[in-house]
């Protein structure tokens, strides 16, 4: 019999992995914090409630573990496109992105976390307002309101981009 680890991890790391990947945009960083998430899982596996799905609960670690990294850092992500357009060219093909994918990227790392984490959760991964509330420890109406708003910032943002460029 396989250990249900395992198999919780292969289930769940690529969709833990993408969140965390787009919300730093750095490999090496998403796979660390990957493994992280997976290990305080592993950890807490017994206090698991069932409240909510085990996709939602892991991606609520990953939130977590991503804050608690950034806060660690004490550094806020610069707009560095230099180094960004550098970090593209030297991933293997299955990370490179069109142009238009690049300036999504981009946008979404000038976002401010929480709006990213709507984003990236509601509208990339497909999670109901529900499953992002547990997620976020919000209500179901703060994150509609954070939704509209991030996507509304997102918007901006990306326009400002694609004219300066």
């Amino acid at each position: 019999m396989s250990d249900p680890r395992i198999e919780l991890y292969e289930t769940y790391k690529n969709a833990i992995f993408l969140y965390l990947y787009r919300s730093t945009l750095n490999q090496h960083i998403a796979e660390d914090l990957t493994q992280d998430t997976f290990l305080k899982a592993f950890q807490s596996l017994s206090s698991f409630r069932g409240e909510s799905s085990l996709k939602t609960w892991l991606l609520k670690i990953a939130r977590n573990t991503y804050i608690n990294f950034s806060k660690k850092k004490q550094n806020k992500v610069e707009f560095q496109s230099d180094l960004i357009d550098e970090q593209w060219s030297k991933q293997p093909d299955q990370y490179k992105r069109s142009d238009d994918q690049k300036q999504i990227e981009l946008t979404l790392l000038q976002l401010p976390e929480n709006y990213r984490t709507y984003i990236i959760l509601r509208d990339a991964n497909g999670l109901s307002y529900e499953e992002v509330a547990l997620i976020t420890n919000e209500t179901i109406g703060q994150v509609k309101v954070g939704l509209y708003r991030a996507r509304k910032k997102f918007k901006e943002i990306y326009r400002n981009l694609e004219g300066g460029e």
